[in-house]
Parts: structure tokens; sequence; C-alpha cells
């Protein structure tokens, strides 16, 4: 019984201890991409661009082109949101940074 105790008490420590730092954030609403070791860089997939084919000569080749082409236009949108979505987050981190830095003034000058 005691080994199940303690793991229990060390799970709940794990789990606690990974939601305590986050509750710091709890002014500015949105996501973040802060890691625990600094700055993360993006992580969106970028598209690569279909390569047209020397000839079209059939409608097997140009449906095929164009079905290569409509995968890249959705797969380029994806990552566009992606990439916006890492950059609206990025604004948020900063906001909580100036919140924080704002905090720091405050409670030097009283």
């Amino acid at each position: 019984m005691k080994p199940l105790f303690s793991r229990l008490v060390l799970i709940c420590f794990c789990v606690t201890s990974f939601f305590v730092p986050f509750m710091a954030f709890a002014i500015v609403f949105g996501g973040t991409n802060l890691g625990m070791f600094g700055y993360p860089s993006h992580e969106c997939a970028k598209p690569l661009k279909p390569i047209r084919p020397y000839s079209l000569d059939s409608q097997w080749e140009i449906d095929s082109y164009n079905s290569d082409v409509d995968l890249y236009n959705f797969e380029l949108r994806r990552y566009i949101d992606c990439i916006e979505e890492y950059v609206e987050n990025a604004g948020y981190d900063i906001e909580r940074i100036k919140e924080k830095a704002q905090e720091a003034i405050d409670e030097a000058s009283n």
C-alpha cells in the first residue's frame, strides 16, 4: 500500500508543479510559445511547391498536376494559419512580459 501512496503523491506533485508556473499568466488571455528552455521556433511545416510536369499531354497528367496544386494550396493555407497563430501567441507573450516588468517597477517604486 505504501508504494502506491508514494506514487500517487509523486504524480500529484508532478502535475501540480507543471501547472503552477502557468498560473502566473492568468491576466493575459491567449496561447503562449514559451517553453522550458527559452523561446521556441515555430513548428509549422512549410509545404513544397508541386513540380510542374515537363508536358501536360494527357488528361491524367493535367488532373494529377491540378490535384497536386490543390493539395499545395490547402497545405499552404494551413502553414500560413500556423504562422499567424505563432505570431499572435508571441504578441501575448510580449504582453505578459510587459505586465511582469511593470509589476516589478510598481513594486520598486512603492
